[in-house]
């Protein structure tokens, strides 16, 4: 099969310091075979992304590999089967590198500051790994590996990718081995892989004064442009992305100026053509979100093609709602398409400006994950992310990956906090997963720990963002108020989990805790007839949504006043992104589900059919649509609508038991939601005739318990 000496594995580096002028790595090892084996693996960890050829020809369907770890604490490996691309004599496998998270060289959000920096721009790109053939180890990432700078002269995944088609072959060098390397832990990769999954036409083409075309696509996604062109060698194309225009016609350039880096400000990709034939091209190491694309080309070269590529992780739809609602179906599909362009290898913000992990989107947004998709295995390497990072005081940070300067601090706090809870009850409730609590479970305690020293002697605590995003700014609610409310939910989850996991005396400390906040919550915020904090909406839902917060007896009264506000606006948006998750949800527990419907569709400002009007197909950062235009914060109404309208409610952990509780809200005719549990299929909904009759059916898997029905 060949001859082959393995040294000591190590990580590779180029060896050069490294700044915003060098191309990134390419790493090279040639061997022979006298023949091909049965099976093939070469595994490759790398500080940032990488992709991996086999005698030219790339190994793996996957991009943006491998997905974001906390880099100064983990990284993931890849394995790939690469039989097939092996041959009897001489081969070559190369692995070409992009800076990812690790060698970040532009300035935003702390990341040019962050721990790991003072390596990552001394080494640069760096890899890991080991071939294997038939089973046993063939070689290793050692000094038998040469490098060379590749065609990829620029490389961050927030701003963009410069490629030098016309710039020769460097010459090799030796690699720099490093037996004693970054400290991280190296774990197989356990998130699904990114990959193109749909490619768009443009819409309308529009040649501008200064000769640049502006492209429109049909959608707002995450992902890139992918060119055909023909010209000579050295023209260059530049593409700019923005997800809107300007009122001249222009990109808007919102996405390019806010802040982003004061080194390099756009999100732009640039290609250098080699020349002569055809050339398709994307980039491979940054992403975009975008709707627009803005072209120029300096040189003689013509485009021939262009699609919009919309790049996001592999995870499979698992839930879908039909229905005669056209409103509701303009939601769901905006809804799923924000999903998807925020969840591009970790949840995010948003794709274009800061592509940052914000756990508080993600946590709002995890109930739609888990009705929708098939997210688990990547809600549970955010989390990870989540517990790498966690201080040893039981501090967490509000974005993953975090830089410690920016991560800790100014946008923690419980709300964002929370999805150290949110997760491993959502995985628990839909998918009967007890193991990601109980991985999390050590974490929640020393969480609960650090927080209780922010609590003041009120007994509350305000720490952090509150309800994000409102509509008017002055009916915010005190961040006392919400932040309390989501202590007592925290303190009743630990007695939970506690509980299940054989700890009595923990879980009776965690729900004496819980009680204590109960008293204090309601002692400053309850001010009787039913009226809580400011009076209005997100402030009435919080102690609903929050089971056994409100005054024993008063919940009726609370419930009735939330209506009666929600009326007397005509069913328009109050709330921040909070209020997104408990409003609708506190109305239909009460028997306002209709109520909660009239908001959903509401189609004047502000309002979600609003943002839909123009005919934006993505959710919105703020109701006036003055900020981001891909956001995923405000989606879960989706997740509302499985278990409040069509009515399926998982009434035991992974659907072993089922209740169903629909609410037959006006004006709709028809409304069937499905969903694959670990059980099977579970099915229901209903249709209206014309006499306003209504049918309820549903369809369980053989096992599954009905305890409720219509």
């Amino acid at each position: 099969m060949g001859v082959f000496t393995v040294l000591a594995i190590a990580w590779l580096s180029a060896g050069e310091k490294y700044s915003i002028t060098n191309a990134t790595p390419e790493f090279i090892r040639r061997f022979t075979l006298d023949a091909v084996p049965q099976r093939a693996e070469m595994t490759i960890a790398s500080t940032g992304f990488h992709e991996l050829y086999v005698n030219g020809e790339k190994a793996g369907y996957e991009v943006l590999c491998p997905v974001t770890c906390q880099p100064d604490v983990r990284v993931s490996s890849v394995c790939r089967d690469i039989t097939a691309l092996l041959k009897a004599g001489e081969n070559e496998i190369s692995v070409l590198t992009g800076n990812g998270t690790w060698s970040v060289n532009t300035e935003g959000w702390g990341f040019e500051n962050a721990a790991w920096h003072s390596v990552a721009w001394r080494m640069g790109p760096m890899i890991f790994g080991s071939l294997k053939l038939d089973g046993e180890v063939a070689f290793a990432t050692d000094e038998n590996w040469t490098c060379r700078d590749s065609r990829v002269t620029f490389s961050q995944w927030r701003y963009g990718e410069h490629y030098d088609a016309a710039r020769p072959d460097a010459p090799e060098r030796p690699v720099t081995p490093l037996l004693y390397g970054p400290p991280m832990e190296i774990s197989p990769e356990d998130a699904p892989p990114c990959r193109v999954f749909e490619r768009h036409e443009p819409v309308k083409t529009l040649v501008l004064a200064d000769g640049a075309t502006l492209y429109e696509f049909p959608h707002n996604v995450s992902g890139w442009c992918e060119i055909k062109v023909s010209g000579e060698r050295g023209a260059k194309v530049t593409i700019d992305y923005d997800e809107s225009l300007d009122g001249s016609g222009g990109l808007k350039g919102y996405i390019n100026c806010f802040n982003l880096s004061r080194v390099y400000k756009n999100h732009r990709d640039i290609y250098v053509l080699a020349g002569g034939a055809d050339e398709t091209w994307h980039p491979r190491f940054a992403y975009h979100g975008f709707k627009y694309a803005l072209v120029a080309i300096e040189g003689k070269a013509e485009i021939k093609s262009i699609s919009q590529c919309f790049v996001h992780s592999g995870i499979a739809r698992t839930g879908a709602i039909e229905t005669d609602s056209e409103p509701f179906v303009r939601f769901q599909d905006a809804a799923v398409r924000s999903w998807f362009s925020n969840f591009v290898g970790i949840p995010t913000d948003c794709p274009h400006r800061e592509q940052n992990g914000w756990t508080g989107d993600a946590q709002l947004a995890a109930e739609t994950g888990v009705w929708c998709f098939d997210s688990a295995e990547g809600y549970r390497h955010f989390l990870r992310m989540m517990l790498d990072s966690q201080y040893p005081n039981g501090a967490v940070p509000c974005v993953l990956p975090h830089s410690d300067s920016f991560g800790f601090g100014w946008g923690s706090g419980p709300a964002w906090d929370a999805l150290l809870f949110e997760i491993p009850r959502c995985l628990y409730r839909y998918r009967g997963d007890l193991e990601t609590a109980r991985d999390a479970y050590p974490a929640m305690k020393r969480y609960l720990g650090f927080i209780e020293t922010k609590v003041g002697r009120d007994g509350l605590i305000g720490y952090g963002l509150g309800d994000w995003c409102p509509v008017d700014e002055s009916h915010k609610p005190d961040v006392r108020f919400t932040d309390t409310a989501y202590l007592y939910w925290f303190n009743r989850e630990a007695a939970k989990w506690a509980e299940l996991f054989g700890e009595e005396d923990a879980a009776a400390r965690f729900e004496k805790r819980a009680g204590e906040i109960k008293s204090a919550f309601n002692r400053e915020f309850y001010r009787g007839d039913g009226v809580y904090g400011n009076g209005l909406m997100t402030c009435q839902a919080a102690p609903l949504y929050f089971k056994g917060l409100c005054v024993d007896g008063e919940e009726m009264k609370v419930a009735e006043r939330l209506c009666e506000i929600v009326r007397a606006g005509g069913h328009k948006v109050d709330y921040g992104i909070l209020g997104g998750k408990w409003v609708l949800r506190a109305l239909s527990d009460f028997g306002f589900a209709g109520d909660a419907w009239k908001i959903l569709v509401q189609k004047e400002y502000p309002g979600y059919q609003f943002w839909f009007e123009g005919g934006e197909d993505t959710l919105w950062e703020n109701w006036d649509g003055g900020s981001s235009h891909n956001h995923v914060m405000y989606a879960d109404p989706l997740a509302w609508a499985f278990e409040y309208v069509a009515g399926i409610v998982p009434a035991g952990p992974g659907f072993e038991k089922v209740a169903f509780l629909p609410a037959f809200v006006d004006g709709v005719g028809r409304f069937f939601a499905s969903v694959d549990t670990p059980r099977g299929t579970v099915r229901a909904g209903w249709t209206r005739d014309g006499n306003g009759d209504v049918r309820f059916e549903y369809e369980v898997p053989e096992g599954v318990e009905v305890v409720a029905a219509p």
